[in-house]
């Protein structure tokens, strides 16, 4: 069962320039109040499955999607996806993998027209993540409607990181979120573009991700297999 919100993370995706209209206080109980769901969703033109995560109780928060090969062990690193339904009220989204913003892949993306942008970061203090040469991903899909944009991202190099950083498929995890105000991004059309500070952020914890997010390895590759890669 998904937890709610675990820790307040004050300084997740910190960039030289703040964005937020948000007192400190109205972000504290905003973030307070939320819980998320956790629930299968699976895409109905591929048939690919993810874990999702649903905000309850947050306005403009984003959906956030995983998904996995059954072939995912936690004796090696693995590859992943991570898709993300985030309200146009917000010019980016990030997710970190190892539940902080120090020492762990961040997976970024932003609007850029009617597609997308995607970038790996990593951070080693409280100061605009820079780009993570120990990852390599692709932007498999994105669209846009009048309430929301959607960025699919496959990320090799995401699950497991230094000398004991990793996700573990069959175990709970710990991962957190971060989100940034539209037009605070510099270059959308640039994956290493900077970016203003986030406007919200949070952690949590799931389930293992292969009670929703497990995939054939054929399917999983062939999907990951699409897009370009960067």
């Amino acid at each position: 069962m998904l937890s709610s919100i675990a820790t307040l993370l004050p300084s997740f995706f910190l960039a030289t320039t703040v964005a937020s209209p948000i007192s400190h206080d109205s972000h504290h109980r905003l973030q307070e109040r939320g819980t998320w769901g956790e629930s299968r969703y699976c895409k109905p033109n591929n048939g690919l499955c993810y874990l999702q995560l649903t905000p309850t109780g947050f306005p403009n928060i984003p959906t956030y999607r995983i998904a996995i090969p059954d072939s995912a062990s936690s004796s090696s690193a693995f590859d992943a996806i991570l898709e993300t339904v985030t309200p146009v009220a917000l010019g980016w989204t990030g997710w970190a993998w190892g539940g902080t913003m120090l020492n762990n892949p961040l997976t970024v993306v932003w609007p850029n027209g009617n597609s997308a942008t995607a970038t790996v970061r990593w951070a080693t203090g409280k100061t605009l993540p820079q780009p993570y040469s120990g990852a390599t991903f692709k932007l498999l899909s994105s669209s846009k409607n009048s309430t929301h944009w959607t960025a699919e991202v496959a990320c090799t190099g995401c699950t497991r990181w230094g000398s004991s950083g990793q996700i573990r498929p069959d175990s709970t995890n710990s991962f957190s979120w971060a989100v940034g105000d539209r037009g605070s991004v510099s270059n959308p059309s640039s994956s290493s573009s900077s970016f203003k500070e986030h406007i919200n952020n949070g952690a949590l914890s799931t389930g293992a991700l292969t009670k929703y997010g497990k995939n054939t390895a054929s399917a999983f590759q062939a999907h990951y297999s699409s897009g370009k890669g960067t």
